[in-house]
């Protein structure tokens, strides 16, 4: 039985996003604030029979040297924070995978911002390359084709990383991120699904799994 693999975005998708870098500051965890029906869209994942759950996050901030108080370990300390706060009201994830990298690209753009030379570079964890879905596949001790794979989140870049690696996305639109909307409609349909919001991605999830339960008992029975 293959075992369904839910990778989660963060920002914009867990928790609301306003741009801020979490972690910059040292109120950072003041500034987090769960969305609305993320819990019941966890507590609904987890009904199904083999399931792990994952965030996974593009951390750019660490890189920027306008953020000292930003580092690689403060940025595992906010996640780890999210993950037990999201404990909490009663979600459960099973861990997260941050990538602290920045491109070319990111820098370029960002030109009222100086950056730590180490940290920018052409990596595999950065979303929309999958990295970090193999970390969490690593961690369930799964090869590629022994898993179910979803990624959710609310940039393109989410549902780029599913498609790269045969899963399917699901983009929930983010208030700040309009444009990823336009950005998704140029991408393979087929494996894309736009959800209303976080309970809804979940649901998707859950009743595509209960089909394909339903097909593979319906060629069951048409083999005997």
């Amino acid at each position: 039985m293959k075992k369904t693999l839910i990778c989660l975005d963060r920002d914009g998708t867990l928790i609301y996003d306003k741009k801020y870098h979490l972690g910059r500051t040292d109120d950072w965890k003041s500034k987090i604030k769960i969305l609305p029906t993320v819990i019941e869209g966890l507590r609904l994942l987890r009904t199904l029979p083999n399931v792990a759950i994952y965030i996974i996050t593009n951390q750019p901030g660490v890189a920027i040297r306008e953020f000292p108080l930003l580092t690689l370990d403060r940025a595992h300390e906010v996640n780890r924070y999210i993950l037990t706060e999201i404990a909490k009201m009663g979600g459960q994830i099973d861990g997260y995978f941050l990538c602290p990298h920045t491109n070319l690209q990111y820098v370029k753009k960002k030109t009222n911002y100086h950056f730590d030379e180490k940290m920018v570079c052409e990596c595999e964890c950065e979303k929309p390359k999958s990295g970090m879905v193999f970390d969490a596949l690593k961690s369930e001790r799964l090869t590629r084709e022994e898993a179910i794979l979803y990624v959710i989140g609310d940039r393109s870049s989410d549902v780029e990383t599913a498609l790269n690696i045969n899963g399917r996305g699901i983009l929930i639109p983010f208030e700040n991120e309009p444009r990823h909307f336009e950005k998704i409609k140029k991408l393979d349909q087929a494996n894309v699904y736009i959800a209303r919001d976080f309970l809804d991605a979940a649901q998707f999830i859950v009743d595509q799994n209960k089909s394909k339960k339903y097909t593979h008992q319906n060629t069951n029975r048409r083999k005997v």
